[in-house]
């Protein structure tokens, strides 16, 4: 062996200080009092230490430094004790930990700390910015495709898909609870002569109308889809058929006074609905409610039309 061949462990040690030294993941190491010991540069530049040197520091000096500068990791508490408290509350917690920290300037941060037994720290912070926001770019798109795949094209309300689940789930919650549950089943009153005489995007100004102005006027926890063509359904949770009545019957009077000047001076139209109630009958289905109050709607119509009426047996 030739005397000028390096050792193997010296030719290692070298490659290691200089990977650590050079390498674009930041890296800092804390000893056994917590103390800065050791920092690369892309540590620093991570976090905003570029123009300070903070060698000899201890780990707390630097939370300070990140909350009274606002820089480094994005800290959301008020109170620097408050911020204090929650990094002694994780740190040191594990012999190993990895978590996610968004910063000041918009990027992220995958942290590791590897705790030795020495008691030496050595943390090391890897830039995940492109992979979160490909992450929320993902999420948004599947939030817009389930959007598209629940609302209603026209109308921009739940569509029947929609609906029909929420009145599946209410259902159960309602018959498992002993809860009250109503469904009103809205329908436009001789829409077809509206299509006929003002033309078809007059009409589907009228369905659009219709459904900001109903949803305009429910309560709170009411909910509102479009079920096909003119017709609508409004889910009622916790209400009585008492109750629910004189909720259609103000929207009912409402309507009747309201004037569309944009599809003809003084046009006005009306609707028709029908309310069913939940019933203590174990045989009843979800099915049979939406049966019942389709039948309410039936029997609003042949009475004449712009008036609600409850399923009757």
């Amino acid at each position: 062996m030739s005397t000028l061949q390096k050792d193997p462990t010296d030719v290692l040690t070298e490659v290691i200080l200089t990977h650590i030294t050079l390498s674009e993941n930041g890296i800092a190491v804390f000893d056994p009092q917590d103390i800065f010991v050791f920092h690369n540069q892309a540590f620093a530049r991570m976090f905003g230490l570029d123009e300070i040197s903070i060698i000899g520091w201890h780990v707390d000096q630097w939370m300070a430094w990140m909350f009274n500068n606002r820089g480094g990791v994005n800290i959301e508490d008020d109170c620097l004790q408050d911020w204090l408290d929650h990094v002694h509350s994780v740190y040191r917690s594990k012999p190993f930990r990895r978590f996610e920290s968004d910063m000041v300037d918009g990027t992220w941060l995958l942290v590791s700390e590897q705790i030795y037994n020495s008691g030496y720290i050595v943390t090391h912070c890897a830039d995940i910015t492109l992979q979160k926001q490909t992450e929320k770019k993902l999420t948004e798109a599947l939030s817009e495709i389930k959007h598209l795949a629940q609302t209603d094209e026209l109308t921009n309300i739940p569509n029947r898909r929609y609906l029909l689940g929420r009145l599946r789930e209410e259902y159960i919650r309602a018959q498992r609870y002993n809860r009250p549950l109503c469904l009103a089943i809205l329908d436009l009153d001789h829409f077809k002569n509206i299509n006929d005489q003002y033309g078809h995007a007059s009409g589907d100004d009228v369905l659009k109308h219709f459904a900001r102005f109903v949803q305009s006027h429910l309560r709170t926890g009411d909910v509102l889809g479009r079920v096909g063509g003119e017709e609508f359904c409004v889910l009622l949770p916790e209400t009585m058929l008492d109750e629910a009545l004189p909720v259609l019957q103000r929207i009912t009077t409402a309507l009747a006074a309201e004037r569309i000047d944009s599809i003809a001076p003084g046009f006005s139209y009306t609707f028709s609905s029908g309310v069913a109630e939940i019933s203590g009958d174990p045989q009843q289905n979800c099915n049979m409610l939406f049966s019942n109050a389709d039948k309410a709607l039936y029997q609003a119509k042949a009475a004449g039309r712009n008036r609600v009426a409850a399923f009757q047996e």
